[in-house]
């Protein structure tokens, strides 16, 4: 009775994880696809549950489910993503290889049915919550570590550059307004120390530089109309 259980609550969940995958790939709005994506996740929580891993289900529903997922609908919200347009398939070959990887992954599991061996019932440790605090916090110690310490230079360094970033705008419209006579931005056309500018004024010297050049080609196409006349 318990075997019976256990694979029709495979089946059930395997069911709903392909499903919800499916309609991930179906789906032309990006934040269906999204939802249909956090289905996924969460059964195979439920999988790893009935698979007596309760903390490897844990942290799938609360990294991927939950941080991971919420990450990605905050970002598909900010870039006001569209429904995808359809645009003409160039890849076409990639159609009759993903029919080929599929054939093989369904061989592949029906060779693992009716070919080998039931797994072993016997009681096992593996995806508790004691054996791998266990074997994070002695075996693995030093890769933990060296994780947290890359994922603190990684925060630390966006913190440097989204601040960089901020403060360079700020600085480039003060030296644009100041307009004083003999600073590097009062002719970017002509003057040679435009080279020698601070870094990440490049968009503003660029637009004061298209602004000059229509100004004179306007200047010049007036100049050669009124000789002609």
């Amino acid at each position: 009775m318990l075997e019976l259980t256990s694979v029709f609550l495979f089946m059930l969940f395997g069911g709903m994880a392909v499903g919800c995958a499916l309609s991930m790939i179906v789906q032309r709005n990006p934040l269906y696809s999204a939802i249909s994506l956090v289905g996924v996740f969460v059964s195979l929580a439920c999988l790893y549950v009935t698979l007596a891993a309760p903390f490897i289900a844990a942290v799938q529903v609360i990294v991927y489910a939950g941080a991971i997922m919420v990450l990605v609908v905050f970002v598909i919200m900010l870039l006001n993503v569209e429904t995808e347009v359809r645009r003409p398939l160039r890849l076409r070959y990639l159609i009759p290889v993903a029919a080929g990887l599929s054939f093989v992954l369904i061989a592949q599991v029906f060779f693992m049915l009716f070919f080998v061996g039931p797994v072993s019932s016997a009681p096992s440790n593996v995806g508790l919550t004691a054996s791998i605090g266990a074997g994070l916090f002695t075996e693995y110690i030093l890769p933990f570590e060296i994780t947290s310490v890359l994922i603190l230079m990684a925060i630390v360094g966006a913190m440097t550059l989204a601040r960089r970033a901020a403060d360079i705008p700020l600085a480039a419209r003060s030296a644009d307004s100041s307009g004083a006579a003999g600073s590097p931005f009062t002719d970017p056309i002509n003057d040679s120390r435009i080279s020698g500018s601070r870094p990440g004024l490049t968009e503003i010297v660029g637009r004061e530089m298209a602004a000059r050049a229509i100004e004179r080609l306007e200047s010049r196409t007036g100049r050669g109309q009124g000789e002609e006349t």
